[in-house]
């Protein structure tokens, strides 16, 4: 069991990390990401069964070598933005124009809701557009309190406004925050609380049930925003972000709870194309699919 002080240990290495140049971990990532696809653990076996399932296929050890790759570029990348220099931001993050402006048409015309899958960086993600006008309001996992206020403190100094998990009033600030032109964006594929709305992922190996969190789709359809999804991979030694279409309700969904799961199942929908397009960068080293550890 790790003490408290081992977690504050554990904080101000995460603050070292975001000090040491990129170049100085390509070779360390690169070994790391070798070991662990051939040394049995459980966050890699987690990976290799959804990836199996978003393809339909079982992945081979490059494959392996590379989602972990890209994880811990993910990582890493996350601590160190606070360092980068606006040319950094424009020259490793890619949007095509059409897809811009119309993030920015749904920003002017009374605001935008961005739900996202565990893929690429999605820190990357709300630093890009933060620096291009768009702040970001969002929501992080309360991990234990020294790690927590790390990465609060390193994404405040991004740009964005980060609610805990756990805060009551979180979907009443996230509106307020749509309402002071905020740009909302939400981790959407993984639902913590398995209480959520239920969709089907239609994956490599077929359709699969799961839940996903109605976060999204409450703020977009509580604040009157336009909801989107976003999934971000990597191109070479960049990474494009693609912008969906706007998510609506059909009209004839009556209720609340309708409007809530067809959009939900819409954003599943996105979701799923994007990470079967893109299996190495989904970064999900958790049961997703099943309850097995």
């Amino acid at each position: 069991m790790t003490t408290p002080m081992g977690f504050r240990l554990r904080a101000r290495a995460w603050l070292l990390v975001s000090r040491v140049p990129w170049p100085l971990w390509w070779p360390l990532v690169g070994v790391g990401a070798l070991v662990m696809s051939v040394v049995p653990n459980q966050p890699t076996l987690r990976w290799a069964r959804n990836f199996a399932t978003m393809t339909g296929r079982t992945p081979r050890r490059v494959d392996v070598v590379r989602g972990l790759w890209s994880w811990a570029r993910n990582t890493i990348t996350s601590l160190q933005l606070v360092h980068w220099s606006p040319a950094d931001f424009e020259r490793r993050a890619v949007m095509s124009p059409d897809q811009w402006q119309r993030l920015s048409r749904a920003m002017a015309e009374g605001g935008a809701v961005l739900g996202l899958p565990h893929s690429g960086s999605w820190d990357l993600a709300g630093a890009w557009v933060c620096r291009r006008g768009m702040p970001v309001s969002t929501v992080a996992e309360e991990l234990v309190p020294e790690e927590f206020e790390v990465f609060v403190r390193l994404r405040e100094a991004l740009g964005f406004s980060v609610y805990g998990h756990r805060d009551p009033q979180v979907l009443r600030n996230l509106v307020d925050d749509v309402h002071h032109t905020k740009l909302v964006c939400l981790l959407a594929d993984r639902d913590f609380s398995r209480r959520g709305i239920p969709v089907t992922w239609h994956t490599g190996a077929g359709p699969r049930p799961a839940s996903m969190p109605p976060g999204p789709a409450q703020v977009a359809l509580r604040s009157g925003a336009t909801l989107f999804g976003v999934a971000c991979h990597y191109e070479g030694r960049r990474m494009r972000l693609v912008v969906s279409e706007a998510l609506a309700p059909p009209a004839a969904a009556d209720t609340h709870r309708e409007r809530l799961t067809s959009m939900t199942q819409q954003l599943c929908d996105f979701f799923a194309a994007e990470i079967r397009e893109h299996p190495h960068d989904w970064h999900m080293l958790q049961p997703f699919f099943d309850r097995a550890p």
